[in-house]
């Protein structure tokens, strides 16, 4: 057998779906066709992709890295549809590519580029990790990324490629307005090791570990609850109950949900912009940087009492 498209595409199925019954069930085939073809795939690459368990299937190391190259196969052959059918149709124009992590600041850099490149149709990818998305830019697959670093976690740097700030700012607890802890100040991270947290983006820009090593230092193991949430959904949860999680302070409001700053050593997130020397947007890369820099902070309000002070987090500039 050799092969091809379709059998990544049938590996990412059986993945996402989290077992064969239901990834068959997707694909529309039967379960036992699907068990079969499987098998066969994972012959041809030498060794199980998934391992077996009751509740499902659990991707093996080398499942996880076949994963990782099929979804990136997957999307340049999606890319190549959308774009070969809209120069088809008359559409000459370059495709804008630009990705990034979960981050509000994609939205801002995506309009940035609009003024500055009308003409251009524009497709955006969300990653899980700053270092999948360098990979990209240095490959040549994204043209214009945004990523994220925090403390104990700094981004990836590969030699070659061009960074530029988009700013630092304080992470912040986000509480739902009655939550006991809503009316103070300030937050001591101690005083929320007995409640639910949603766990940040396990890769994206070392979140989730410095939230971990904050609160280590702070006598405790938060205990996650909630994960895969991106800042959106994350904000609704917290405004449903006595959840607490992490936000930017430059975050728009949400019913029911306040920010406090901490009042010990601050979690902040510094966000970059990063691109190739020769990216068909390299001319107008530090104009977006200067565009998307000044709309952000103009129009993006925190919602907290209390403006935590720059010197909290000056360690991140």
């Amino acid at each position: 057998m050799e092969l091809g498209l379709r059998h990544l595409q049938v590996v990412v199925a059986v993945a996402e779906a989290g077992s064969i019954s239901r990834a068959a069930a997707s694909l529309r085939i039967a379960q036992s066709g699907l068990t079969a073809q499987l098998g066969r795939i994972e012959r041809e690459f030498g060794a199980p992709l998934f391992l077996r368990r009751p509740h499902g299937v659990e991707p093996t190391d080398l499942g996880t890295h076949v994963l990782h190259g099929a979804r990136l196969v997957i999307g340049q052959f999606d890319d190549l549809i959308a774009t070969a059918r809209t120069r088809a149709q008359g559409g000459g124009a370059a495709t804008i590519r630009l990705g990034g992590v979960d981050s509000p600041w994609i939205s801002t850099v995506a309009a940035a580029l609009r003024g500055l490149r009308p003409d251009h149709e524009q497709i955006t990818y969300v990653e899980d990790d700053s270092g999948e998305v360098v990979d990209l830019v240095r490959t040549s697959r994204l043209d214009l990324a945004v990523i994220t670093e925090h403390p104990d976690a700094p981004a990836p740097k590969p030699h070659g490629l061009i960074f530029r700030d988009l700013g630092v700012e304080p992470l912040l607890v986000g509480l739902h307005v009655d939550h006991p802890e809503a009316g103070r100040d300030r937050i001591r991270l101690a005083h929320l090791a007995e409640y639910d947290w949603i766990a940040p983006a396990d890769k994206a820009g070392g979140l989730r570990q410095s939230l971990r090593t904050a609160c280590e230092r702070a006598g405790f193991v938060p205990r996650f609850r909630h994960f895969g949430a991106d800042h959106g959904t994350a904000a609704t949860i917290v405004g449903s109950g006595t959840t607490v999680g992490l936000f930017p302070m430059s975050s728009p409001p949400v019913p029911d949900v306040v920010l406090r700053p901490l009042a010990e050593e601050p979690l902040w997130c510094r966000t970059m912009l990063v691109w190739r020397p020769g990216s068909p947007l390299a001319s107008v890369a530090t104009d977006v940087v200067t565009m998307a820099s000044d709309e952000r902070f103009r129009t993006r309000k925190p919602f907290l009492v209390v403006e935590p002070d720059p010197a909290d987090y000056r360690r991140a500039m």
